[in-house]
This record gives structure tokens, sequence and C-alpha cells, in this order.
């Protein structure tokens, strides 16, 4: 028997009351009331046998044509067909989730929690060390690694990362999805699907946010002992780029790790579209934002400034410091590419500079893009 909403809703309670549902994938923060409609059409093959199990459940009575047009409209903000864009440009699965499933196994121990707090604490602490109180950071200064085997070994304490996220949602959820490679602004990332820890508790996605951290801080640990035992200066100094890559994966105002950790800790999905909004809402009409009493509201509101802020500051900064690699950037970019068709990889060398100013043109495009929209829906086009 097909139903109206061609898959089965599964709900998790949450402590709020609240109910956590898994549709096709999807997840959902929902309360009684929407629960009630989605069990509903869940159980039924039409319409008039949906609202007639809605009315028993309710102890209520509504028509059919009523209950009919709120489901619909219900489910199109659910866009159960996944009509939603991603936020990744390109997405390619890599490990299937059956075989990521199977190798986060083997380092589930990792997450029990007692344990992952003790470990996740001291290796910070440890980090912090490495940055500000070695003794070697001090003397050798601005240290530098090989581009090559630097990227070689990241790329190994990235997939690390991803079966972190990967090994602490399957502890907590029995659940997990697979590992994946995708395009983020005009970086390469590693990407996993954890979506099933929104059955878990606070804690637990809290630390299965930051599962994939934690397992590069053990390289860094690792790395850094390698280079003091062996006395290869490449390894210590690895470990302390690793340290400044795990600082920028938690800034909360990208889609990384950072992110979702903040939205898990507030329970607010969507942080950049609905502090967006709210931001807009208030350059729309200052006096009415101020009437209401949520703390959620402003909360947002807080987080889209600050967001601006982190934004134009951002800007600021390379137009003020940064101009000549600003100017510079269309060639050096033509460079490498032209490097890489002619099959000189040896010889590509990539400034760190750049990759600030890489995120500058994204802001420069993402920005002028919604203006031109704006624009555009305004003059009826």
């Amino acid at each position: 028997m097909m139903n109206l909403l061609g898959a089965q809703p599964v709900f998790t309670q949450k402590k709020n009351g609240n109910y956590v549902m898994e549709i096709n994938n999807n997840f959902f923060d929902i309360d009684e009331e929407v629960k009630t409609v989605m069990l509903a059409l869940s159980k039924a093959e039409n319409y008039s046998q949906a609202s007639n199990l809605y009315n028993e459940y309710t102890q209520e009575i509504h028509s059919e044509e009523d209950f009919t047009f709120y489901s619909t409209e219900l489910l199109k903000k659910f866009d159960l067909d996944n009509k939603k864009k991603s936020f990744l440009l390109f997405e390619q699965i890599l490990i299937p989730e059956k075989n990521a499933g199977k190798i986060s196994q083997l380092i589930g121990f990792l997450f029990y929690p007692p344990l992952f707090w003790i470990a996740f604490t001291s290796l910070i602490l440890f980090s912090v060390y490495t940055i500000f109180f070695d003794v070697n950071t001090h003397r050798n200064g601005n240290f530098s690694v090989s581009i090559i085997y630097t990227s070689a070994l990241y790329f190994v304490t990235i997939i690390f990362h991803e079966f972190g996220h990967v090994a602490a949602c399957r502890r907590f959820t029995g659940k997990n999805g697979g590992i994946g490679f995708g395009i983020y602004i005009l970086y390469p990332v590693f990407y996993s699907n954890i979506s099933a820890v929104w059955h878990s508790t606070k804690q637990q996605k809290i630390i299965a946010n930051l599962a994939g951290i934690y397992m590069q801080l053990w390289f860094v640990l690792a790395f850094y002992l390698l280079g003091s035992y062996t006395g290869n200066g490449f390894f210590v100094a690895f470990s302390k780029v690793m340290v400044f890559m795990c600082f920028i994966q938690i800034i909360p105002f990208i889609r990384s790790d950072g992110y979702w950790l903040l939205s898990d800790l507030t329970g607010v999905a969507n942080l950049l579209e609905k502090s967006g909004k709210k931001v807009n809402d208030f350059m729309k009409n200052p006096i009415a934002f101020f009437t209401t009493k949520d703390y959620v509201h402003y909360y947002l509101f807080a987080y889209g400034i600050f967001n601006l802020f982190f934004v134009f500051s951002f800007t600021y900064y390379e137009v003020r410091y940064n101009y000549a690699a600003i100017l510079d950037y269309p060639f050096y970019f033509w460079g490498l590419i032209r490097q890489f068709i002619n099959g000189d990889w040896h010889k590509i060398q990539f400034d760190l500079k750049y990759f600030s100013v890489t995120l500058f043109y994204y802001i420069i495009y993402s920005y002028g893009k919604q203006l031109f929209e704006k624009i555009f829906r305004k003059s009826g086009g």
C-alpha cells in the first residue's frame, strides 16, 4: 500500500516535547500537531482517509477540504523531493554508507563520552601549547613546509576527519551515511552524511560535530612527537599547520564544523538563511522588529550582524592590506591553469596569501549576485 507521503516517517521525541522526523533521508524538527498530521498522511492512501484519521487522533472535527489544504501546504514547506539546492557546487560519494560504517567502527571507542571529553580537552591544551609556548615556534619564526608533502599528509588527516564524524554518528544512532567529495566556494572539500545524528541528544550532536577536528588533533600530537623524536622539523611544522587548519574549521560563519556546532548548540537549523532574513526584517522596519520577546529572534539577528561584521571586516582587511594580491590574482590563477595544462605539476607553487583572496572574490561574487537579483526582480524582469 502506497501512502500519501510515499515513505514511512520515523519520529524521535526530544526533551522539549518536540519530535525529530526522519523521512526520505530528510530530518525535521516538528511539534506534536505536525507529527499528528504526518502520521495520518503516512497511514492513508487518500486525503479522505487521512482526514478521518486526523480527526480520530485529535478527537476534533475538521473538513476534508481544510485538512487537505493545510497538509499540502505543510508538505510544500518540507520539500520532501529535495528540490532545495545544496551549498556544495558539486558533490560525489566516494565511500558508500556500508563501507564507511564498517571502517568507522574501528575507532568508535574513541567517542565514549567521558573518554572523548578528557582526550579532546587535553589535545586542545596541547595544541595551544605548540602554537604559543613551544620554543621551536619562537626560535624558527614563520615556519614553512613542503606543499607536496603537506597536501598528501593533510589529505590523510581529512579522511580520518570524516571517519570521525561517521564513527560518532554510528555510535550514538546505529546509522550513518557515506563519505564524499565536493566543491564549496572554489575549494575542494570532503564531507560525510551524519544526518541521523538529529535523533541523538544535544551532547551527542556536539561530540559528532567535534569528531572531525578531534581526529585531526590526534594527528597534531602524533606528528609533533614524531618530529621531536626523529629531529625532523617538517613533522613538527606540519603539526602546527594542522592546529591552524582546525581553528579555521571551527569558525561559525562558514558552513564548516563550527557552523553546524553552533546550530546544534542553539537548536536552530539553517542559521545563515534565517539570520539573513532577520537582518533584512530589521532594515525594513527597525521599530516593529523589537516588539517580540522571543530570544531566538534576537539571537538570529545578533548572529546575522556578527556574520556581516565578519564579512565586511575580512573584505576591508583584504582591500587595505592585500590589494596587490587581489590585482595579481587573475594572472596568478591563469598561470596555475597553464602549468596544470602543460603538465608542469612539479613547478606549481601555492602562495598562501591567495587562499584568502579566493574567498574575497567569492564574497564579491556572492553579494553582487544577490544585489543583481534584487534589482532584476524590482525591475519586473
